[in-house]
């Protein structure tokens, strides 16, 4: 296992000087953005938003997006919100794959029992002092066939805005996940015109998050058409480099060897450049931004898996964004359901202890 001692030196976020590394020593100067990593053309309006009201969140993962909840591993408990909440996060998301318990012809009705199963845990995560946000997740027949699917995709959405008209304000809708495929810049923005209006009718100023194409990266956000909405907000995952923070996963085709380690110069310079332009967006539009998930396979040593957290979520928070770690319980999991314990060291990465 290596183990990575670098010296403590300016990072390239301005004044800030953290202890595990640095980008300014070892000769590196300020480097402009490119044209390829600079924020698109699109003239920009900045808009007058409403404050974010999420900072540090945790996803409950491999949940409700598995198939039938409970088959890859992990059934959300209701003590398992109490944990979260008081571990210091304000939040939770819940992803949803909605597209498997509808119909498929109209009017497109959700099983009553997955919806009565979805508003419950929603109460539980509220009880537990809270914000929730729900979206819909892995609903791939969409991004593959978006015209097809256009129509059901809407009737989800005007089900679930109207079963969560009367929720508190702290409850949030995250329109669609990692849109992919098929369902590219153009269509996307399309479906997105088309959606917000619906859910608007029963939620007018409920906190709305919309991502990009594809698979909500970091630079997709400057290719969205953001309607004048200050209840908006922007959102992008972050995983980089993925074949260290995927390694070994499973569902990789072909899989990534175990083995690789992070912490070298060129990664934090590829990481200061990606939230440097991450902020440019943030500020030339207005917008707030959320990282949505950002984390690291349970197969890499802990040691490793805490110090990318680490950096990673102290760079978030430096440019002022909100994040949502990859996940609680399930393949990057942060917490033992079985000893009832966050994996050694993970609290102090999260929370800056």
């Amino acid at each position: 296992m290596t183990t990575f001692h670098l010296r403590s030196y300016a990072y390239g976020f301005g004044l800030l000087v953290l202890s595990q590394f640095s980008l300014n020593a070892c000769g590196r100067t300020e480097q402009a953005l490119t044209s390829e990593q600079r924020p698109s053309s699109q003239s920009f309006n900045k808009r007058l938003t409403s404050p974010m009201p999420i900072q540090r969140c945790m996803n409950m993962g491999n949940a409700l997006e598995a198939p039938r909840e409970g088959e890859w591993g992990y059934t959300i408990r209701k003590q398992d919100f109490q944990t979260v909440a008081n571990a210091g996060f304000d939040t939770v998301r819940i992803p949803i794959r909605w597209s498997k318990h509808a119909n498929h012809r109209p009017p497109y009705h959700i099983d009553p029992s997955f919806m009565a199963r979805v508003q419950t845990l929603v109460k539980q995560a509220q009880q537990a002092g809270l914000g929730v946000i729900i979206d819909i997740h892995h609903y791939d027949a969409l991004t593959r066939y978006p015209e097809r699917e256009q129509a059901r995709f809407l009737a989800l959405w005007s089900q679930i805005a109207s079963a969560f008209a009367d929720a508190p304000d702290t409850v949030y809708f995250e329109v669609l996940n990692e849109p992919k495929e098929s369902l590219r810049p153009t269509k996307l923005n399309a479906l997105y015109g088309k959606v917000i209006p619906i859910i608007r009718k029963t939620n007018p100023s409920r906190k709305l998050i919309l991502g990009g194409y594809p698979w909500n990266s970091l630079e997709s956000m400057e290719q969205v058409s953001w309607p004048e909405d200050p209840n908006l907000i922007a959102t992008f995952h972050y995983y980089g480099p993925h074949n260290f923070t995927h390694q070994g996963a499973e569902w990789e085709t072909p899989q990534l060897p175990l083995g690789v380690h992070w912490g070298d110069k060129a990664d934090m310079i590829e990481l200061d450049i990606s939230f440097k332009r991450a902020k440019a967006f943030a500020t030339a539009s207005g917008l707030p931004v959320f990282v949505g998930e950002f984390g690291v396979i349970d197969k890499v040593p802990q040691n490793e898996r805490n110090h990318w957290i680490k950096i990673q979520r102290q760079a978030m928070e430096y440019y002022g964004f909100s994040w949502c770690a990859w996940d609680f319980s399930g393949a990057f999991k942060s917490y033992d359901t079985t000893s009832e314990q966050w994996f050694p060291g993970m609290l102090d990465v999260y929370m800056g202890r």
